[in-house]
């Protein structure tokens, strides 16, 4: 579903109908205090900002793939107290498509009147989620994840390298793991495909789907000879490098980030928590 979808939208998106990123707002989200002093934004969803839809002059969410000409209730993402503290709850509505470009329901977080964040090679996203012991054995599917948006040198979206979640019941191999996608050029350097390439859980991780409990994710931009490629962490080991791929549209920024998840015909619940992206040398430069 989601392999075909994205290929097409980003075949569009550089074959003509590029979308240029919109200049920096005139008021950028700010670290809290105690954030590092590289930050560009840091939500721990303690204060109700931290959910707020996007606004001329602040910071915010925007839903993402979402028609309401299809008569169901939008995604819902909400500060909730969960384990002891408060993150924010992506609630996925039953009432949805359940394949399809609008299968997936999410929101993606932009600067301030929806522009975009343009933090270049070296900065680093980093998320925490949790993966809930129940969902192994309950005969549904869970599936989330964070797809961040890259932009080329132009500002035009150049790719969407994400990470995802799947439970036993989400994944077509019956194992609960991680996966990612990744965009291949041939030798003249054209859009050759794209795919999902299976991480699993790898031993290094210690990761019991049946023990469940948080985990942190981060992305970095790693600098090439010819643009950038993501580096994938998960609770601080290497589990992809995308300079084993031939990166179609080399990308040289972080545009915005959507988190997004498939609906499997039933309500679901997804926590997130301590979003964070820094940039180097953004130290003393105002906020």
């Amino acid at each position: 579903m989601v392999s075909d979808d994205i290929t097409r939208r980003t075949a569009l998106r550089l074959g003509g109908a590029t979308l240029v990123a919109a200049g920096l707002g005139t008021a950028t989200a700010s670290a809290r205090p105690g954030a590092s002093p590289n930050a560009v934004f840091d939500l721990d969803f303690s204060t109700a900002a931290d959910v707020a839809g996007n606004g001329p002059n602040t910071a915010g969410w925007v839903l993402d793939r979402y028609n309401p000409s299809l008569g169901y209730d939008p995604v819902a993402f909400t500060r909730a107290s969960f384990d002891g503290d408060d993150r924010l709850c992506i609630d996925i509505s039953e009432d949805g498509p359940t394949s399809g470009f609008y299968g997936y329901q999410g929101k993606k977080y932009q600067d301030a009147g929806g522009s975009y964040w343009n933090t270049g090679t070296g900065s680093r996203f980093s998320y925490r989620f949790y993966i809930d012991p129940a969902w192994e054995g309950d005969g549904v599917g869970q599936q989330t994840g964070v797809w961040p948006v890259l932009g080329n040198e132009g500002g035009s979206i150049s790719a969407y390298p994400i990470l995802e979640y799947q439970d036993s019941d989400a994944n077509e191999d019956g194992e609960a793991g991680f996966r990612v996608y990744v965009y291949e050029a041939d030798e003249n350097g054209d859009f050759a495909g794209a795919r999902w390439e299976s991480i699993g859980l790898p031993r290094k991780l210690g990761i019991d789907p049946e023990e469940g409990g948080w985990v942190d994710v981060e992305a970095q931009l790693q600098q090439t000879s010819d643009g950038a490629a993501m580096k994938w962490r998960v609770d601080g080991k290497l589990v992809a490098d995308e300079r084993n791929y031939n990166v179609f549209a080399p990308s040289t920024q972080f545009l915005e980030f959507i988190f997004n998840s498939p609906n499997f015909g039933v309500d679901q619940q997804y926590y997130y928590d301590d979003v964070t992206l820094t940039e180097p040398g953004r130290a003393g430069k105002g906020q």
